[in-house]
């Protein structure tokens, strides 16, 4: 146990030599902000730079992809806090508050709770894999395909909580998001399902599904307030706040705990992953909270919460790769990659063969949650100039960076389409009481769930039979129990929220059987699979929709029967003024976006966004006049935009995106 400690202490010159602090600041610096790109998720920033550590000796090569990866994870929540656009999805849960926090004029002081509770919960991490590397892994090789699918089905049954008020809707949205999963080849029998068009071979990429669930719905609520006086609220850096909020984190000690130790145990189970952290953490911590509801509304509990997960999970998932040669997250397999291109081939002869390089390594990463903590601060004091950016530059800006981003994962159009295609579809879902949320969760779970599931049944056949297999065991009856509960946790607040509906909905009903349609109609033609292993979860999953929307159609005629005989639901509501829907202004923005996709292949991607930026700002601005009579600074904002993009995505990223007829 002690070993780790005193591997670091006799390796601390080479920790603090110059050349190492300056790798370190950089990579640190370098993370923050790539994990604020929507889209440049921590595992596509660690690998942007794998090249780059080539020619450098092994240990400065490792600090810079460790505090790439750690700085990351951290730097997603700048833009889910101010744009709720989450960088990664580790950062899912980070702007269910966040953002909300944001509004309420408390941007700066969300950053502050991020980067704080992010430190406290990379040192804890940091300090769990320093002390129980070996104890840890031992453990980790405890869970096989029975143990991962449980704790995948936890995820899953999380999202009856993050849903609008209704466990249904969030359950119908997290089976949305495990069937958007199923799309594309089946990880077991390699056959294909739902391949409706050939955009989708390749199936549906998270990061993709990410940047569309939440930037496009984003950017259109953006466009529905064009125009409208909203209600004022400080952005100017507020004095205290800064010491007010690490006051504040002291007091939340249980919900640093929780996400500290959800995030170190989550880490330590390969192929689950950040995303997976952050949202157990806030789920458990909201759910052992004297005021559950408050949760979702702003608050600093919920930010902690999920940022001292994500980070703390960092350091642990770790830990298999370097005992085991088992990454524990996608980022820890692209290390794997940078630690093999040195020659150094992890096990449980790493520390014997490359003990200082490893220790130096080890002990860099804790001291770069100390470098992150500084240069976090130092982000959070402008956070304001985001929050002045006026919401038609804003709404343009979303579109540019998340088809920058979106593009940069595979270079493929196809991504491009999938993206703004769920997007559009999510915007429509938000409008009849869907999350995104449950959705993403289920598109992260649906794969692991699904191959951890006919990895145990091909297992099981061969061995114990199914309930032994899957039902037996400490670690499998914990995970059963804590899903179980997670699921009564979420009916009971549906039905309390239930409880103070006054109306029954008509759309609601509507809804309930285009699901229930939908849902029998690929049942019945949509898989056409020759293995049955190939079709197995797809159907499940179906079946569930299909149950779930028949539930929501027998409430709400139910609730519709006790109106009309007069029951204590049948006094209406009082009256709402509801504003006009912009249509017009709904259809001429996704005209633009397509024709900028469009050109995108055609003029290229720096001349068509100048294009883009330029066409949307003039159409959509309130004073025409004024601005052709500021023409001069109109065409400079795209044209430093585009300057900004050029330099971050073709010079220092290296990503290649075409250049078109004009270049």
């Amino acid at each position: 146990m002690l070993e780790g400690i005193t591997g670091i202490i006799s390796n601390l010159p080479e920790i603090f030599s110059f050349y190492h602090l300056t790798i370190l600041a950089l990579g640190t610096l370098g993370g923050l902000i790539l994990g604020a790109l929507p889209g440049v998720s921590p595992t596509l920033s660690v690998a942007l730079l794998v090249p780059f550590t080539f020619h450098m000796e092994p240990s400065a090569g490792l600090i810079l992809l460790g505090s790439v990866y750690m700085a990351s994870v951290a730097g997603g929540a700048i833009s889910a806090i101010l744009i709720n656009v989450p960088g990664a999805p580790a950062n899912i849960a980070t702007l269910l508050d966040g953002y909300p926090m944001a509004k309420a004029g408390k941007a700066q002081e969300a950053l502050y709770t991020c980067f704080i509770s992010s430190f406290l919960g990379g040192v804890i991490g940091m300090i769990v894999m320093i002390l129980l590397t070996f104890p840890l892994a031992e453990f980790a090789l405890k869970f096989k395909a029975g143990e991962i699918f449980w704790v995948a089905m936890l995820g899953l049954t999380v999202v009856a909580g993050l849903g609008s008020g209704s466990i249904i809707k969030a359950l119908l949205s997290g089976a949305f998001g495990i069937l958007l999963s199923n799309i594309g080849a089946n990880p077991t029998t390699g056959e294909f399902r739902f391949i409706f068009h050939d955009v989708l071979t390749g199936g549906i990429h998270i990061v993709a599904a990410l940047i569309g669930l939440f930037a496009i719905p984003q950017v259109f609520m953006l466009i529905e307030s064009f125009g409208e006086k909203h209600a004022t609220f400080s952005t100017s850096p507020q004095k205290g706040i800064l010491k007010k909020t690490i006051i504040n984190n002291l007091k939340m000690p249980r919900v640093l705990a929780i996400g500290s130790v959800i995030g170190s145990i989550i880490g330590l189970i390969p192929g689950i992953g950040g995303q997976v952290a952050g949202i157990v953490a806030y789920d458990q911590a909201k759910k052992l909270s004297r005021n559950p509801h408050d949760y979702g509304t702003g608050i600093p509990q919920g930010v902690a919460a999920a940022e001292s997960a994500n980070n703390a999970m960092v350091g642990p998932s770790l830990v298999p790769l370097l005992t085991l040669s088992i990454p524990g997250s996608p980022t820890a397999a692209v290390l794997l990659g940078g630690l093999l291109i040195h020659g150094i081939f992890p096990g449980p002869n790493l520390f014997l063969l490359h003990g200082n390089i490893v220790h130096t390594f080890i002990g860099s990463l804790l001291l770069a949650q100390f470098v992150m903590l500084v240069f976090g601060i130092f982000l959070s004091r402008h956070s304001n100039w985001v929050m002045k950016v006026p919401a038609l530059y804003m709404a343009a800006s979303i579109i540019i960076l998340s088809f920058f981003g979106t593009f940069s994962i595979n270079n493929n159009f196809n991504d491009l389409i999938v993206m703004f295609a769920i997007g559009s579809l999510m915007y429509a879902g938000n409008k009849v009481g869907f999350a995104a949320a449950p959705v993403v969760m289920g598109l992260i779970l649906g794969g692991i769930a699904e191959n951890s599931f006919l990895k145990g049944m091909l297992l099981a056949k061969a061995g114990d039979g199914m309930f032994n297999y899957f039902f037996t065991g400490g670690i499998k009856i914990t995970m059963i129990l804590m899903c179980l509960l997670s699921l009564l946790f979420g009916a009971y607040n549906s039905i309390k929220g239930r409880k103070k509906k006054t109306a029954a909905s008509k759309n609601d009903i509507a809804l309930a059987i285009f699901i229930l349609i939908f849902s029998l109609v690929l049942i019945k033609y949509g898989l056409a699979a020759k293995d049955p292993l190939t079709s197995l979860f797809p159907k499940a999953t179906l079946v569930i929709m299909a149950l779930l929307a028949l539930i929501m159609l027998l409430q709400e005629i139910v609730f519709l029967s006790r109106i009309r005989k007069g029951g204590p639901e049948a006094s209406p509501p009082p009256a709402k003024k509801h504003k006009p829907f912009p249509f017009l202004r709904i259809i001429i923005s996704l005209a633009l976006t397509l024709v900028y996709m469009a050109l995108l292949d055609v003029l290229g991607f720096y001349f068509s966004t100048f294009l883009f930026f330029l066409t949307f700002t003039l159409i959509f601005c309130i004073d025409k006049k004024a601005f052709c009579q500021r023409a001069h600074v109109q065409i400079a904002i795209p044209s430093l935009l585009v300057v900004i993009l050029y330099s971050l995505f073709s010079l220092l990223l290296n990503v290649s995106l075409p250049r078109g007829l004009l270049f």
